[in-house]
């Protein structure tokens, strides 16, 4: 099998999920299956500007070919006034507007879909929908495209293009049943190859103390944790205001941090320290020593964070309105969730409480973390997928639209 991938940015230095995921998916195909994978990607690391900041050219990373083209543009910042008015009412979007949008979110690269097109992959794999390579690249390869939507419920998965976006590939790698639900009942692509394949994560370890130092926490200070980009549509400011709420009502309360890249400012206080981007080793030893982990996204299609914080040995609470973080959840028996902040502050109290529950809902956690997303499951679940999706290709290629 020689399989490619369509992605706006890989590498080591990438943090984003589906990415970091897709190019660990990429590695132990090679691995595991033998398979000869080629990725078509940008110089960009930043999904905030899309800038190039790598080289252009040919490279291997893990075992897997890597061709890197420069854009012709990155992210404009004239796509978040876009955005509003799309938020107002994407199914009466024209498809022009829908189309401008995409070519301001970017990254617009030509080069990357002629080195994709011309590459003799049995199958092309692409993500994440939203951004201008998938968008074209579902137009150009038609039933060759295994889409990793990486879809959740936003106004932009309604815009009426996207229908042929969804509609034009061969199949879907779906990172939960949640996320397979809202694509089949947003497009008309149930009859199209699908399977559940969803993510894993590397195991790693760290030091809680040395974490909470580099956290600016005093030695064996207890701590709330949130690990992912600070930025609004991540829910990490109103999380930020939630926890404010509980400090008042709850004195004494441990305080709340926020580790990851700071996209949008946020200022700290007593009660929540924004720690930044940190070391994976300081990630994992915080994820190790804090009393619980919150994840506060309602737009997730996966959350690998969840599946690090059970194998870290911490429990999760989750945004009710996020389906696929409440179906991990669910499904394992390992976390608790919250919609408003009546709940918010019980689970919060629970949570703090009593240690008993807390260790159940870690090993309820971890057993189903390892147990449904072992690489040797999931590169078995991708194998399957692809031979469907190559036993299908009697199916009309696409048209590409207007």
């Amino acid at each position: 099998m020689k399989l490619g991938l369509v992605v706006p940015r890989y590498g080591v230095d990438v943090v984003g999920g589906i990415e970091h995921w897709l190019r660990l998916l990429c590695e132990h195909l090679v691995a595991m299956k033998g398979w000869e994978v080629d990725v078509f990607t940008t110089g960009a690391l930043s999904a905030a500007t899309w800038a190039d900041e790598l080289a252009p050219g040919d490279s291997e990373i893990g075992g897997v070919t890597v061709h890197r083209r420069h854009s012709i543009s990155g992210r404009d910042p004239r796509s978040g006034e876009l955005s509003v008015v799309i938020g107002r009412g994407p199914t009466v979007i024209p498809d022009a507007v829908a189309r401008r949008f995409v070519e301001l979110v970017g990254p617009v690269c030509p080069d990357v879909l002629d080195d994709a097109a011309g590459s003799g992959c049995d199958l092309v794999a692409v993500t994440p929908y939203l951004f201008w390579p998938a968008v074209h690249a579902t137009a150009r390869l038609g039933r060759r495209v295994i889409l990793h939507s990486a879809a959740h419920d936003e106004p932009e998965l309604h815009l009426p293009i996207m229908r042929d976006v969804f509609a034009s590939v061969g199949g879907f790698a779906y990172n939960s049943y949640g996320e397979q639900a809202l694509v089949e009942r947003t497009f008309p692509v149930a009859h199209l190859p699908a399977s559940v394949i969803g993510a894993t994560v590397v195991e790693g370890s760290g030091d809680p103390e040395v974490a909470r130092a580099a956290l600016g926490l005093a030695p064996g200070e207890p701590f709330v944790l949130c690990v992912g980009r600070v930025e609004r549509a991540k829910g990490s400011h109103v999380l930020a205001e939630l926890w404010r709420l509980y400090r008042q009502r709850r004195p004494g309360a441990p305080r709340l941090v926020l580790l990851g890249p700071v996209h949008e400012d946020l200022e700290g206080d007593d009660a929540v320290v924004v720690a930044g981007r940190q070391p994976e080793e300081v990630k994992w030893g915080a994820l190790q020593g804090c009393a619980f982990v919150v994840t506060p996204s309602a737009w997730e299609s996966f959350s690998l964070v969840v599946l690090e914080a059970w194998l870290a040995g911490a429990p999760v609470m989750v945004n009710r309105r996020c389906e696929a973080t409440m179906e991990h959840c669910r499904r394992s028996g390992g976390g608790l969730w919250f919609f408003d902040y009546a709940d918010f502050e019980a689970v919060a109290d629970t949570l703090l409480a009593d240690s008993a529950l807390r260790e159940l809902l870690v090993r309820n956690g971890r057993s189903y973390t390892r147990r449904v997303f072992n690489w040797g499951a999931i590169v078995d679940r991708y194998e399957t997928l692809t031979q469907r999706i190559l036993e299908s290709s009697a199916l009309p290629a696409a048209v590409p639209p207007a």
